[in-house]
């Protein structure tokens, strides 16, 4: 059977097209994409954090820290001035952390591990 160019268009928009006739299939020794990944070394830090000047602030220092590659939570509290990060140590660490909130532009005075 012939599949018209926009036949091909409407079945991949729907999904069809996408799979192969055969199903997927792994090479052996890989994991599937959204596979869970092996448990990494995890370590919580919390930091006293100075020049945050509004909730705002922290927010964004909130999201940001979420999108590091690494960070499996983050929590910053203006009126506490502080944050607490965990994240996994073979991707981050207390020192990159910490750098990373001086280069947006606010100061750690003290971290502690938790």
């Amino acid at each position: 059977m012939k599949i018209t160019s926009l036949a091909r268009v409407l079945l991949v928009s729907v999904g069809l097209a996408a799979i192969p006739a055969g199903g997927w299939r792994l090479a052996a020794g890989t994991a599937p994409q959204n596979a869970a990944p092996a448990k990494a070394s995890q370590q919580t830090v919390q930091m006293r954090i100075a020049g945050m000047t509004c909730a705002s602030c922290a927010k964004g220092l909130e999201a940001s820290f979420r999108n590091m590659a690494g960070v499996v939570k983050a929590s910053v509290d203006y009126q506490a001035g502080q944050a607490v990060v965990t994240f996994d140590t073979g991707r981050q660490s207390v020192e990159s952390l910490s750098k990373f909130v001086a280069r947006c532009g606010y100061k750690v005075k003290e971290t502690k591990v938790i």
